[in-house]
């Protein structure tokens, strides 16, 4: 198990480092800007003053400008969660379907190894490769907001960026279920970046749309309090439906994937 688990590592070491690389840039640029905004949010808050609610629903809430505000529409709530959702689904997509693409699946199961010892492992690696390039951006935000003096204590960046990858696991954990039940690669990365895709939408503008309270309640999205995270007032018991949602999804890739004719 475990050697399937460092050959799909060592398999994805480089595109796991440059996207490393990437998230912790993106974070370092964006906060290098702090101190100038920082000194002139006066009046950028006029500036984006006369925006409507639903378009700063999108960004986040209506805060922008303030420490908490500024990490958390610039990075937190859209941005690093954008980034890692993409190599999220990526990876959900292609654990499982690039090797039934290739025709290299029958090869792994003629070793001793078991389906459900293969999804196991192709899940965890891929679990460990959103961990590392998430705790990379975390140490960089970390850093570089101590460095800018944002005022958010580390501890609180700390458990966003957790939530963060949390969320990221549940769109990456549809992508692996699509994949496992034998809709193909394409299809798995289509239908989770809809889902995605809605559920941002769906999630961001319950708050000033009505109608939308009751079906933003399937996504994500809708339990990803980033803001209040960051100001350390977040209800935790919102992440145990990342929790569930990520196990249920793994069951069901199980139940699918060990009945598969995969010949």
């Amino acid at each position: 198990m475990f050697s399937v688990v460092k050959w799909t590592l060592w398999q994805r070491r480089w595109s796991t480092l440059w996207w490393s690389i990437g998230v912790a840039s993106l974070v370092l640029v964006t906060l290098a800007f702090y101190p100038t905004v920082h000194n002139q949010a006066a009046s950028l808050n006029k500036s984006f003053g006369g925006l409507s609610n639903s378009t700063l629903a999108l960004f986040g809430g209506t805060d922008f400008f303030s420490p908490v505000g500024y990490l958390n529409s610039q990075l937190i709530y859209l941005m690093l969660p954008l980034l890692l959702i993409i190599l999220g689904i990526g990876l959900g997509g292609s654990l499982i379907g690039r090797d039934e693409t290739e025709g290299t699946i029958e090869a792994l199961l003629s070793r001793p190894i078991s389906r459900t010892r293969l999804l196991l492992s192709k899940s965890l690696a891929g679990g460990l490769i959103i961990l590392i390039v998430t705790s990379v951006g975390t140490a960089a935000l970390v850093a570089m907001a101590q460095l800018v003096h944002i005022g958010v204590s580390a501890g609180n960046i700390l458990a966003a960026c957790f939530s963060c990858f949390m969320l990221v696991l549940t769109f990456s954990v549809v992508a692996f279920l699509l994949a496992a039940t034998g809709r193909g690669r394409a299809a798995a990365l289509g239908i989770a970046v809809v889902y995605a895709l809605g559920g941002y939408i769906f999630g961001s503008l319950a708050s000033t749309v009505h109608w939308l309270k009751i079906p933003s309640l399937i996504f994500p999205y809708h339990y990803y309090h980033s803001a209040d995270i960051l100001r350390g007032t977040f209800d935790w018991s919102s992440i145990l439906f990342f929790a569930l949602f990520t196990a249920g999804c793994m069951l069901i890739s199980w139940l699918s994937f060990r009945k598969r004719d995969l010949g």
